[in-house]
C-alpha cells in the first residue's frame, strides 16, 4: 500500500477546477480542504446557497463530490472531496442511499482489497454528518 502525503487543509490552494481535480487525484482521490478555497475559484464575495449550488455543480463538473452533502456556509468550514467513480465515492453513494446491496458490494470490495484504513476513513466522515 502507498502513503499519500495529504496536506493541511490551510496550505493548500488550487488556481482552477482542473487543478483541484488534479490535486484530489495526488491525495489517493480524498482532498480535505476549507469552503474559502472553493469560494476563491469562483471569485465569489458571500457563500449564500446559490454560491454554494454553484461551487457544488461545478465540483460534479470537475468529476468530484463533496462532503458534507449540502456545502458550509462558512469559509472556515472544511469539507472532503472525492473523485467520482473510485471505490471510496461508491462507498458513500451507497450509504446516502437506500440501496443496501449496493452498499454491502462496495463496502466488501473494500474490504477484499484490505483496504480497512479507507473504510475506517469513509466510515468516519459519513458519520460525522
Amino acid at each position: 500500500m502507498s502513503i499519500v502525503v495529504v496536506p493541511d487543509p490551510s496550505d493548500f490552494h488550487a488556481g482552477s477546477w482542473d487543478e483541484l481535480r488534479k490535486a484530489v487525484e495526488n491525495c489517493g482521490d480524498v482532498l480535505r480542504i476549507h469552503m474559502g478555497q472553493l469560494k476563491g475559484l469562483i471569485d465569489a464575495g458571500r457563500l449564500g446557497i446559490n454560491v454554494r449550488n454553484d461551487i457544488s455543480r461545478r465540483l460534479a463538473g470537475a468529476g468530484l463530490g463533496h462532503l458534507p452533502v449540502e456545502l458550509p456556509p462558512y469559509q472556515e468550514n472544511e469539507v472532503v472531496l472525492y473523485k467520482l467513480g473510485t471505490p471510496a465515492a461508491d462507498v458513500v453513494e451507497a450509504v446516502r442511499g437506500d440501496n443496501f446491496a449496493r452498499a454491502e458490494n462496495a463496502l466488501r470490495r473494500l474490504n477484499t482489497k484490505g483496504d480497512a484504513e479507507k473504510l475506517a476513513a469513509i466510515a468516519a466522515i459519513v458519520n460525522d454528518q
